[in-house]
């Protein structure tokens, strides 16, 4: 048989409970979700929301959204970088 696949709102309402400060075993064992699985999708809410709770970890979709935000997020360190640098070089103190 066949495992059910749980809905984004489901997913949603149990990394809500843990982002509150409830207990992840305490989830997990009412739940009947993998102590995994939920930090996994704690995860993904962290990253996008969820939206990303919708896609199944390889799915392309979910693989394209978390590679564009680990872009994204290597671009803007690349940034905070380059004005450090600026600033060091043009003799101003850094902030």
């Amino acid at each position: 048989m066949a495992k059910k696949r749980m809905s984004a709102a489901k997913k949603e309402a149990l990394v809500l409970r843990l982002l509150r400060g409830e207990d992840m075993e305490t989830v997990s064992r009412q739940a009947g979700v993998p102590l995994h699985r939920l930090s996994e999708w704690r995860d993904m809410y962290a990253r996008g929301g969820r939206e990303s709770l919708k896609a199944k970890p390889g799915d392309p979709v979910n693989t394209e959204l978390r590679q564009t935000r680990d872009l994204i997020a290597r671009q803007a360190l690349e940034i905070e970088i380059l004005k450090k640098a600026k600033a060091l070089a043009d003799g101003r103190k850094l902030s």
